[in-house]
């Protein structure tokens, strides 16, 4: 019996999950033209290429990681303020925003750009848009509060962003907003690769994960612009520290959507690493810097 206790309890061990980790395993400044200072990175769908900005929101560029070339999209005013990329990678969509002469108020258009042609499409004109998303090849937006072609999102869950400091879900076609944490005022909301939950922050409260109807899974306490890895398994975030009027310190950790394990991922003492990004093929992260750099990381699931 005793021996058979000791075989049962070694038989135990080894069926016991292995507890993972990231580790960043190779982090470069993407070689960028010196004349601006860059922000909002992302990947492309097919992870190729890597679209960003400026500080400022003045137009979009795009660097190509295989031909190593760097490319101005558009010039237009505020249009990297929420731009988004179609899922075959052949048009993007943003919101830019105009200042007509003799206009009592701000002009704001929804654009459509495809790169084959060259062509530009003005899908909407008002004063009140929202930044544009793309389901599949179709441009969802909104226009004051009516949102346009939510018939694209029938069969795929999506997040609008924010109304009324709100989270906007759509799910079968329809929209609704959430409000996880009762009278919150959220921001950064995201949904995970599998679609079926919701990472935010609270500004009062911090991050969060939560369902579709918005019922809260886990705090995580202040975990700042965290979004999800391709596999969902990790959500990256930045842990900025300020003096109260500057960022003096940021560097990127990785939290598990439970918030059971968490670890640092990078120890940088000369870059401050802002707002990070992942890829949906491959295990990279984007990041912009404090000094208008962009960073990519490559990083792997290694056993603790």
């Amino acid at each position: 019996m005793k021996k058979l206790a000791i075989l049962l309890f070694i038989l135990m061990i080894f069926k016991l999950p292995t507890t993972a980790q990231l580790k960043v395993t190779s982090a470069e400044k993407i070689p960028l033209n010196k004349s601006k200072q860059w922000s909002s990175p992302q990947f492309s769908p097919d992870g190729k290429s890597v679209f960003f900005t400026t500080l400022d929101y003045q137009g979009i560029w795009e660097y190509s990681l295989t031909q190593k070339v760097q490319r101005q999209i558009t010039d237009d005013p505020r249009s990297g303020f929420g731009f988004s990329i179609s899922s075959d990678g052949k048009k993007i969509a943003y919101r830019r925003t105009l200042n007509e002469k003799n206009s009592q108020g701000r002009v704001q258009e929804i654009v459509v750009k495809e790169w084959s042609t060259s062509s530009t499409q003005i899908l909407a004109s008002g004063s009140n848009l929202s930044t544009p998303s793309f389901v599949g090849t179709k441009v969802i937006y909104s226009e004051d509060v009516t949102t346009r072609n939510l018939e694209a999102a029938i069969g795929q869950p999506m997040i609008m962003g924010l109304e009324n400091t709100k989270i906007a879900v759509v799910e079968k076609g329809t929209k609704r907003l959430i409000d996880p944490l009762k009278n919150g005022s959220y921001i950064w909301p995201l949904l995970s690769p599998d679609a079926k939950k919701i990472v935010a922050s609270d500004m009062s409260n911090g991050t969060f994960v939560c369902d579709l109807k918005g019922k809260v899974l886990a705090r995580l306490g202040k975990r700042n612009a965290a979004v999800w890895t391709r596999d969902g398994r990790w959500l990256i975030y930045m842990n900025d520290k300020d003096d109260g009027h500057n960022i003096i310190s940021s560097d990127l950790f990785c939290i598990s959507p439970d918030g059971k394990r968490m670890k640092q991922l990078t120890f940088t003492n000369n870059e401050i690493e802002l707002y990070p990004q992942c890829s949906l093929v491959e295990n990279q992260i984007v990041c912009s810097t404090l000094d208008g750099d962009i960073m990519m990381l490559t990083y792997e699931e290694v056993k603790r």
